[in-house]
């Protein structure tokens, strides 16, 4: 038995080496498919780590998957993955195969490898756990993409706020700013709201997408004033001019709050781990004094 377990863990450990060769160095593509259609990817194309690192498992067993109803479960997902940006590469069918692989490999390697689950039943909830590991994995992709474009949505509503009141139209300004744009979750969506316009959207709609998509309530706001704006025929340059300084003024805010929630949260370390070594350090001697009387 132990050179049955010893052979698992080296070929899993081969198996891990080769995945993360294959998910970081550049590779041809892989074929994968939603119902009915079929897509080519790369590892490289997936935005988060460690799905880059299941991805061609996942790819393989995505179409074991298909048969697999599940109807809400599919509708949250595929939202999840759309504002996770991983839409266009990573379907409902290879989160499920994804799902399948962390039930079976976390229990494994931590029972096997590490030898830390030896209670049946502990790996049994160690099993249902990694089973929902790829659903988080995903809340924290969409969650640093939100942030992302939070972070860099000021800078470019003032960049489009100074090429139109250059004198650009405002889809010019959007070109540009996504031709010259720092490469981001933000430069994508604007892209996206170009192609949408090119393919016979309106203006009005394309925004209302982009807003769907991200459902963050500082987009939605400026989407909105943007969309009013648009209906009413009103100047989009001084609205642009308000909604950037509006977005300093959030973002001069945001940092305060989290500078504030800092300070809160680096009591715990403080309280913890420095003081105590503060006081040994000072204590100490005195303490050793008083009682061997020296």
């Amino acid at each position: 038995m132990e050179v049955i377990a010893l052979a698992l863990s080296l070929g899993l450990a081969f198996a891990c080496a080769a995945l993360g060769a294959y998910a970081v160095l550049p590779a041809g593509g892989v074929t994968g498919g939603r119902r009915g259609e079929t897509i080519r990817a790369t590892p490289q194309q997936v935005p988060s780590l460690w799905f880059r690192l299941f991805f061609p498992f996942a790819v393989q067993l995505a179409p074991s998957f298909r048969a697999i109803a599940w109807p809400s479960y599919r509708r949250s997902a595929a939202v999840e993955l759309r504002k996770a940006g991983m839409g266009d590469v990573v379907t409902v069918d290879h989160l499920l195969a994804m799902k399948a692989i962390t039930a079976l490999l976390v229990p494994f390697v931590l029972s096997r490898v590490f030898e830390v689950l030896t209670n049946p039943a502990v790996f049994v909830l160690t099993s249902v756990g990694a089973f929902f590991l790829p659903d988080r994995l995903l809340a924290d992709a969409r969650r640093a993409r939100e942030r992302a474009i939070l972070r860099a949505l000021p800078g470019s509503v003032d960049a489009l706020s100074l090429s139109v009141e250059a004198g650009l139209e405002f889809l010019t300004a959007l070109q540009r700013l996504v031709e010259r744009g720092a490469k981001g979750p933000l430069r994508d969506e604007l892209a996206t709201i170009l192609n949408d316009i090119r393919l016979g959207q309106t203006r009005a709609d394309a925004m209302k997408a982009f807003s769907s998509r991200v459902a963050i309530p500082e987009v939605s706001s400026f989407v909105s004033v943007l969309v009013q704006a648009d209906m009413l025929g009103a100047s989009i340059g001084p609205v642009l001019q308000a909604q950037a300084e509006r977005m300093r003024v959030e973002r001069f805010q945001r940092a305060e709050k989290a500078g504030a929630k800092a300070t809160q949260k680096i009591l715990v370390p403080l309280v913890l781990f420095i003081f105590p070594a503060v006081l040994i350090v000072i204590l100490g001697p005195v303490i050793l004094q008083f009682v061997y009387g020296r």
